[in-house]
């Protein structure tokens, strides 16, 4: 039976069947693109993230034992519904840990390491999977600590170093009991940057403990960092003052230069050795410009080159002043008196 094409009424019949098709497909497609973006409406995306440096929590007797072998952070992979990895990962409020090592006890272990505080739902793995140990018993001792500093190399000629002066002169040492047991020195090196140091070293350094070659020891040190002062002092001479006049003496006036009342008569000096010997004395010049009456005047004591201190700083001196007699000045003086 042939179908007459040609008939409206089928024309539309057929037209409305394709339309009915095409909406529920454009339908369906709408729908199931919703519930892919949009997990509250009954779907659920599944995703995963991976979190590095996670720090692992070590469950031991840390009084009882010392364990080596176990990194400082762990890597996690967490796989599961997008919501809660969302939440996860915005709290992570988890942590990853090892078992409880006092009931391994002493020696070489093999471990896994667990996490808590995890939601069921998701599923992880930790890297690294598995972690070698060693449990050992502990030791806790003080010792003091020395310091190195290598004069010749970092002080100016002449100057010496003095005894460092320590924040705290001995520290904590905890290890496992075989390690402890090769404990050659604890000290602190001084290493300041360049050379001809002329003034006190102050420093805050790292505490080593080392074994008889010299390299560092796996243990655990308090405090870790202590303040380190080194007074540095160059040579020392005492040399007899000598005052000299300087600037623009007043010719109507004489000048002579003391030490003032009560100030010492030599001077204490600090330097590079070279410079100090070659000084006989310490020239202090005292400038009289414009000074017509006997004065005390408090003169600053300069360092020469290659002198780091003095001692006095300042020194008082007095000038005294004396009117010059010339003929011009005698007829003055015997006019007046003829006069009176």
């Amino acid at each position: 039976m042939k179908m007459n094409v040609e008939n409206p009424w089928i024309s539309k019949l057929i037209a409305l069947f394709f339309a009915i098709v095409l909406f529920t497909f454009v339908t369906y497609e709408q729908e199931s693109r919703n519930l892919s973006t949009n997990p509250t409406d009954g779907a659920s995306i599944t995703s995963s993230e991976v979190i590095t440096n996670l720090p692992i929590d070590i469950n031991v007797d840390r009084d009882t034992y010392f364990v080596s072998g176990i990194p400082e952070t762990a890597t996690i992979r967490l796989e599961g519904p997008q919501a809660i990895l969302t939440q996860t990962l915005a709290t992570q409020n988890f942590t990853i840990e090892t078992p409880d090592l006092d009931e391994l006890g002493p020696g070489t272990h093999t471990i896994e390491l667990d996490v808590n505080g995890l939601s069921n739902q998701l599923e992880y793995s930790v890297m690294p999977a598995e972690i070698m140990l060693e449990i050992e018993e502990k030791r806790v001792e003080d010792y003091e600590v020395s310091v190195e500093f290598n004069e010749s190399a970092h002080l100016a000629d002449g100057y010496r170093a003095e005894d460092p002066v320590l924040s705290t002169e001995t520290v904590t040492v905890s290890g496992a009991l075989s390690t402890m047991g090769e404990i050659s020195d604890v000290m602190v090196v001084v290493m300041p940057e360049g050379g001809s140091i002329t003034e006190d070293i102050e420093t805050t350094l790292n505490v080593l403990v080392l074994d008889e070659t010299g390299d560092p020891l796996n243990v655990n040190i308090s405090p870790q960092q202590i303040d380190v002062t080194i007074p540095v002092r160059g040579t020392q001479r005492t040399l007899p003052i000598v005052l000299e006049e300087t600037g623009i003496p007043n010719e109507d006036y004489e000048y002579a230069l003391e030490i003032a009342q009560g100030e010492p008569e030599n001077v204490t000096i600090t330097g590079e050795s070279d410079t100090i010997e070659e000084l006989n004395n310490f020239v202090i010049e005292v400038d009289v410009s414009g000074v017509t009456e006997s004065t005390i005047r408090t003169i600053p004591l300069n360092l020469p080159e290659g002198i780091t201190e003095i001692e006095p700083e300042e020194l008082d001196v007095l000038i005294r002043v004396n009117r010059v007699m010339t003929d011009e000045t005698d007829s003055e003086t015997e006019s007046n008196q003829t006069d009176e």
